[in-house]
C-alpha cells in the first residue's frame, strides 16, 4: 500500500522530498556492509526529516504524509530490532525519509494558507484554551484537521473554506477562556450575593460590584488582547461583591440582636483604635474619626522614612563590602574569582578558561553571549526562534544551533543543562509549560549528534528569572532564551 502510493507522488511535492532520497542513495552502503550498521548511521536521514516535520507541526498540518511516514519508520525499527534484511530495513527508511520531506513541503503551503487559522491557534492556546474551553477547542483542531487532509488531496478552494470555519472556532475559544479565566470568579460571587438577597441589606456594594462586573464584560469582548484594565475591573467586581456578602451577614447579625447605630460605632472605634495602639499613636474618638486617622498615617510615613534611610544605609555598606571582597580576591579574566583547583588540574582548569573565552566569539551580540560563574559556563543564547504555540525549532534556527554545537564542544566531559526562560505574560501556566517545551527541543536537538555529551537535561523557569526590563520590546527578547549551563564532572 505505501510503495503503491509512492508512485503516484505529484512532481510539484519534490523540494526536500527527493532532496531527502538523493541523500539516501548517495550514502547508502553496499549490502555486504550493511549488517556492521549501527542504527544511527542507518536511520540518520529518517531522523532529520522526521525532526523537521514535527518542527513544522507536520502532525497537524500534513497529517496523512506525516503518518505514512511515522507507519515506515516504525516498520523500519521493528524489522532493525529483529535483525531482518539490510535491503528491507532500507526501503522502509527510504520511504519513511520520502514521506516526511512530503509533509515539510505540505506543511509550507499549510502555513501559507491557514495563516489566520493558525495565528487564532496560537492565541488561543496562550488564552489556555485547551483546558478553559475544551469544546470549542477540539472543534477547532477536528476543523483544522480537516483542512489539511483537503489540502493533501489538492482541493486547496474547500481546504481554505475548512481553514475558515477552524479560525472562527478558535477566535470563539480564545474569547471563551479569556472570559472564564478573567470573569468567572466576579460572576460566581455575584451569583452567590443574589441568591441571598445581598440587594436588600447592602444595595449599593452590590450595584457597584455589578456595573464593575458589565464594564469588564463589554471591555473583554471590544478588545480582548488589551485586558489590564478589563482585568482590574473584574477584581474590583470580585471585591464589591464579596464586600456586600461581608456587608450583609452582619447587618444581618445587627437585626438579629438587636444592636444599634451606637452599638456599630463603638465596634469601629474599637477595630480603629487597635491599629493605633500598635503604632504607639493615641486615639481619642471625642472630635470623630478625622484626628485618629491623620495619627495614624502620620506615623506610618514616619517609619516609612525611617526604613527608606536604613535601606539607603544598608545599600551603601553592601558595596563597601564587595569592594573590600573583590581587593581581597584574584580576579580571572572573563568571569568571577576563579575556584582554586588542586595541584595537578591547573592546565585542564586553564583550557577550561580558554574554552569560555572563545566560545564568546562565536555568537554575534543578538544571538547570545557567554557568561562565566565559579566553575560553570553559561551559553545565554538569544536567537533561536520556535513555531508559536507549539515551542519546536523552527528551520531558521540551524545555523544558530549549529554555533551552539561548536561552542558546546569546546567543553569536553561536562553535564549539560539546558534552561528555557520567557518573557513575562498574562498566564504563567502557558509560560512555565512553553519554556519547559523550548528547552526540551534545544536539548533533544543538541542529542542527534555523535559528539553531544551523554549528559544532557532540560528544565523551564518561565518568566521567574527575567535579565531585562520585560517593559521593553528589547528586554522581553532578551528574556526570551534558553541558557546552556555547562558543568565540569
Amino acid at each position: 500500500m505505501v510503495s503503491g502510493a509512492l508512485t503516484t507522488l505529484s512532481p510539484r511535492r519534490g523540494g526536500v522530498l527527493f532532496m531527502f532520497t538523493a541523500a539516501l542513495i548517495l550514502i547508502a552502503p553496499s549490502v555486504a556492509d550493511a549488517q556492521g550498521e549501527s542504527r544511527v548511521q542507518m536511520f540518520r536521514y529518517a531522523v532529520e526529516a522526521r525532526v523537521r516535520a514535527k518542527a513544522l507541526d507536520a502532525e497537524t498540518l500534513a497529517p496523512k504524509s506525516f503518518e505514512l511516514g511515522a507507519a515506515a519508520y516504525a516498520k523500519a525499527d521493528i524489522l532493525f530490532v529483529r535483525h531482518k534484511s539490510p535491503d528491507d530495513i532500507r526501503e522502509q527508511i527510504r520511504l519513511a525519509s520520502q514521506y516526511f520531506g512530503m509533509a515539510i513541503d505540505e506543511c509550507k503551503t499549510a502555513q501559507a494558507l491557514f495563516a489566520g487559522a493558525l495565528r487564532a491557534r496560537t492565541d488561543a492556546l496562550a488564552a489556555d484554551a485547551a483546558r478553559l474551553s475544551p469544546d470549542l477547542w477540539a472543534q477547532g483542531e477536528e476543523s483544522l484537521h480537516a483542512a489539511a487532509e483537503l489540502l493533501e488531496d489538492d482541493d486547496t478552494h474547500a481546504a481554505r473554506i475548512e481553514s475558515g470555519e477552524a479560525e472562527g472556532l478558535f477566535r470563539s475559544a480564545e474569547l471563551d477562556a479569556i472570559e472564564l479565566n478573567l470573569l468567572t470568579p466576579a460572576r460566581e460571587l455575584l451569583a452567590k450575593a443574589k441568591q441571598i438577597d445581598v440587594s436588600s441589606t447592602a444595595p449599593q456594594t452590590f450595584e457597584r460590584a455589578h456595573q464593575c462586573l458589565e464594564t469588564a464584560e463589554t471591555m473583554v469582548r471590544q478588545n480582548r488582547y488589551d485586558i489590564s484594565s478589563a482585568r482590574r475591573l473584574a477584581e474590583e467586581a470580585k471585591y464589591e461583591a464579596a464586600h456586600a456578602i461581608y456587608l450583609h451577614e452582619i447587618i444581618s447579625q445587627m437585626r438579629e440582636h438587636k444592636l444599634t447605630f451606637e452599638d456599630a460605632i463603638l465596634l469601629s472605634e474599637g477595630a480603629m483604635g487597635r491599629v493605633a495602639s500598635a503604632l504607639n499613636t493615641p486615639a481619642r474618638f471625642d472630635g470623630g474619626y478625622e484626628p485618629v486617622i491623620q495619627g495614624i498615617i502620620n506615623s506610618v510615613l514616619s517609619r516609612d522614612s525611617a526604613r527608606t534611610l536604613l535601606a539607603g544605609n544598608l545599600k551603601r555598606l553592601c558595596a563597601e563590602n564587595d569592594a573590600l571582597h573583590r581587593r581581597l580576591m584574584p580576579l580571572e579574566p572573563g568571569g568571577g574569582p576563579a575556584p582554586s583547583p588542586e595541584e595537578g588540574l591547573a592546565e585542564e582548569w586553564q583550557r577550561y578558561i580558554s574554552g569560555a573565552a572563545l566560545a564568546a566569539t562565536y555568537f554575534a551580540p543578538n544571538e547570545g553571549t557567554v557568561l562565566r560563574s565559579g566553575d560553570t559556563v553559561v551559553l545565554r543564547i538569544f536567537g533561536l526562534t520556535f513555531s508559536r504555540g507549539e515551542d519546536a525549532l523552527e528551520p531558521g534556527s540551524t545555523e544558530l544551533m549549529g554555533k551552539l554545537e561548536h561552542a558546546i564542544h569546546l567543553f569536553p566531559n561536562c553535564h549539560l543543562t539546558v534552561e528555557g526562560h520567557t518573557e513575562a505574560g498574562p498566564n504563567e501556566t502557558v509560560n512555565q509549560r512553553s519554556s519547559e517545551h523550548r528547552a526540551a527541543a534545544v536539548a533533544a536537538y543538541l542529542k542527534m549528534f555523535p559528539a553531544a555529551s551523554p549528559m544532557i537535561e532540560s528544565r523551564g523557569w518561565g518568566s521567574s528569572f527575567p535579565v531585562a526590563d520585560n517593559a521593553t520590546a528589547e528586554g522581553r527578547a532578551r528574556n526570551r532564551r534558553i541558557d546552556v549551563l555547562i558543568t565540569p564532572e
